[in-house]
C-alpha cells in the first residue's frame, strides 16, 4: 500500500508548476499565427462562395428555371383565385379581406424566415 503523504506530497509539486520567464510572449505569437491563419481561411472561404454562388446562379439563369417557375406561378395564381373566391362565397373568409398573389408571397416568406429562425435556435442550442 502506498504511503498517502507521499503522494499528496507528490501531487502538490506537480500542481504547482513553474511560470516561464517568457510564458507570455510565446502565449501572444502562438495567438497572433492563430489569428493570421483564421483571416486567410475567411478570405477563402469568402472568396469561394461568392464564385460558387455566381456559378449556381448562371446555371439556374441558363437552364430557364426562372421562365417556367414563372408559368407555374401564373397557373397556380388562376387556380388559386378561383379557389378564394368559391372560399369568400361561401363565407369561409372574412368579409373585405382580398387575398391575392402578394399575401401568399408573405405569407411564404414569413414561413422561410420563422422555419430560419427555428435552425439557428436549435444550432444555438445544440
Amino acid at each position: 500500500m502506498a504511503d498517502r503523504s507521499f503522494e499528496i506530497e507528490l501531487d502538490r509539486m506537480f500542481s504547482n508548476h513553474p511560470a516561464f520567464a517568457d510564458g507570455d510572449a510565446f502565449a501572444a505569437r502562438v495567438e497572433a499565427r492563430l489569428d493570421r491563419g483564421w483571416t486567410m481561411r475567411r478570405l477563402l472561404i469568402g472568396g469561394l462562395g461568392l464564385a460558387g454562388g455566381l456559378i449556381g446562379g448562371a446555371q439556374v439563369l441558363g437552364s430557364g428555371l426562372l421562365q417556367r417557375a414563372d408559368a407555374i406561378a401564373g397557373q397556380s395564381n388562376k387556380l388559386i383565385s378561383g379557389q378564394l373566391a368559391d372560399l369568400a362565397g361561401a363565407h369561409v373568409l372574412p368579409g373585405g379581406l382580398e387575398v391575392n398573389g402578394e399575401i401568399l408571397w408573405m405569407s411564404a416568406a414569413l414561413a422561410i424566415v420563422a422555419v430560419g429562425l427555428g435552425v439557428t435556435r436549435a444550432i444555438r442550442d445544440f
